[in-house]
């Protein structure tokens, strides 16, 4: 298992698209020898110890929970029993034991199986390792001489069990998205949107985070981000030509530009369905700091260690040089170069990151 959750925390930790370990720079330069020297080795190493940590603990509850099964105890639930393999929800952290003969289908989400002898994946035939992941749309079985302990890694789920089983464990607010998993590098941020009430999914169950953010969702999140001032998105009167009444995110965008937050693209449009850069969007975010919250946001950064800073937009560079330095973004790394990728469309889930760090440092 350690050889399983090792890689799984490198991958982590170099995922990290925001993290306090750039704070430490202060509001002096970031230098790229500090990002290669000081900044990715400690986010490297703080990303592996918090991964490691919490697989390290979802294992051991995982393997508490098959030691006691496999004793002949019931776990910390009451036996159950399921007669086929029709779908049920299930929840982040949920501790589902199975022994010889029993089998569970998962239909969506992500789940793992730890186990003292063998499980297998009746679909394409194979064997399980213990500590493996299973694959969606495929039913397993327990095999002869055999607990196993199916652990839930998404905040939602949908699985089929049958045969008896106990029930035991789960987080106290699980996202309800099947989309993402605690394994991910984003986790933490997207928990955080979704208990601050800053986003929603794309359905009920998934929160599309490869997906990108459109203009008309950012100034939404933006105004969940402010309290949700109806107040103020009552008295914005701003008129755009491409922005219909009817449309959902009318209010928002008008509250955006109103209070400054937000610009056109020209002509009086606004491009709603367009999808926001990485540029467009820590513009966005220093107006709200500077303009609607009132913070300052004075001091420079130095952007020479990043091998794409010719590609920032001049309209751009003071708002990102912010960013960098209050730790809001972050480069990633190809080789031995650190980019910022600023004309890149912004995905859903490093827009969770960028507005977590946003909140919890500035």
């Amino acid at each position: 298992m350690k050889k399983i959750l090792r890689p799984l925390a490198l991958v982590l930790a170099l995922c990290l698209a925001a993290g306090g370990a750039l704070a430490a720079a202060g509001d002096g330069p970031v230098t790229l020898r500090y990002l290669t020297q000081v900044f990715f080795p400690q986010a490297v190493q703080e990303g592996e110890e918090a991964a490691g940590q919490m697989l390290q603990e979802t294992y051991d509850a995982a393997s508490a929970a098959l030691e006691q099964l496999a004793a002949g105890g019931e776990s910390d639930g009451s036996l159950l029993y399921s007669a086929d393999l029709r779908p049920r929800e299930w929840y982040d952290g949920q501790l589902i034991c199975l022994t010889t003969g029993n089998g569970l289908l998962l239909m969506q989400g992500a789940a793992m199986v730890t186990h003292n002898g063998a499980v297998v994946d009746v679909t394409d035939g194979t064997e399980v390792p213990s500590g493996g992941l299973l694959t969606p749309n495929h039913r397993y079985l327990v095999g002869e001489d055999t607990a196993a302990v199916f652990t839930i890694l998404s905040g939602w789920a949908q699985a089929g069990v049958q045969g008896s089983y106990t029930l035991s464990g789960g987080a106290e607010n699980p996202t309800p998205f099947a989309d993402v998993k605690r394994t991910d590098w984003y986790y933490a941020a997207v928990s955080y949107v979704y208990e601050n009430n800053l986003f929603s999914g794309m359905s009920e169950h998934q929160f599309g985070p490869g997906e990108p953010m459109t203009r008309a969702m950012l100034v939404t999140v933006l105004y969940q981000l402010a309290g949700a001032p109806q107040s103020e998105l009552a008295a914005a009167d701003v008129s755009l030509t491409d922005v219909a009444d009817g449309a959902w995110y009318a209010p928002y965008v008008r509250w955006a530009v109103d209070q400054g937050i937000a610009s056109g693209v020209g002509d009086g449009a606004f491009n709603p369905d367009g999808q926001v850069t990485r540029e467009q969007l820590v513009v966005m975010l220093r107006s709200f700091a500077s303009g609607y919250l009132g913070l300052p946001t004075e001091g420079e950064s130095d952007l020479s260690g990043f091998a794409d800073r010719g590609q920032v937009s001049s309209w751009a560079l003071e708002a990102m040089a912010w960013a960098v330095t209050q730790g809001v973004v972050s480069g990633s790394i190809s080789g031995d170069s650190v980019y910022l990728n600023p004309g890149n469309s912004a995905s859903r889930a490093e827009v969770a990151a960028m507005l977590r760090a946003f909140a919890e440092t500035i």
